[in-house]
């Protein structure tokens, strides 16, 4: 992981912002240089560290910001997954976006979690990467 700078890039959406909430688009490098990119959505209701969410949205699906999450005060990161990524990598791309995460400012580090779509079961990426976080071993 250490090999591939993350690149991280913040780009503002003042298209999907407004009506109380501020929301970027993030991109950065993966482990092995492939381009990830999703969305950072923040209530501009609530102010101070916040827990945060993070969601994965299928290579055919479009990130889509939850507005539950954000009403919870919570933040939203969701970002796509690359087409045909084998479960390594996207347990790696997990890894480095909670990174993301826990980087950025106004977001509380000790309540960043992983989100299973409504209604949907977890996906096996977001097990196996949590397992590694726990085990500080990422």
């Amino acid at each position: 992981m250490g090999l591939v700078r993350q690149s991280l890039l913040i780009l503002p959406r003042p298209d999907l912002s407004g009506r109380g909430r501020d929301i970027v688009e993030f991109r950065l490098r993966a482990h092995d240089g492939v381009r990830l990119w999703g969305l950072l959505a923040r209530s501009e209701w609530h102010g101070g560290d916040r827990p945060a969410f993070i969601r994965v949205a299928g290579p055919t699906e479009r990130p889509e910001i939850d507005p539950e999450t954000l009403q919870e005060g919570s933040a939203d990161f969701v970002f796509q997954s690359p087409a045909g990524r084998r479960l390594e990598d996207r347990v790696l791309d997990v890894v480095r976006v909670h990174q993301v995460a826990l980087a950025t400012q106004g977001i509380d580090p000790d309540r960043v979690t992983f989100a299973a779509p409504r209604g949907g079961r977890e996906p096996d990426e977001f097990m196996i990467a949590r397992q590694l976080i726990d085990g500080q071993f990422c």
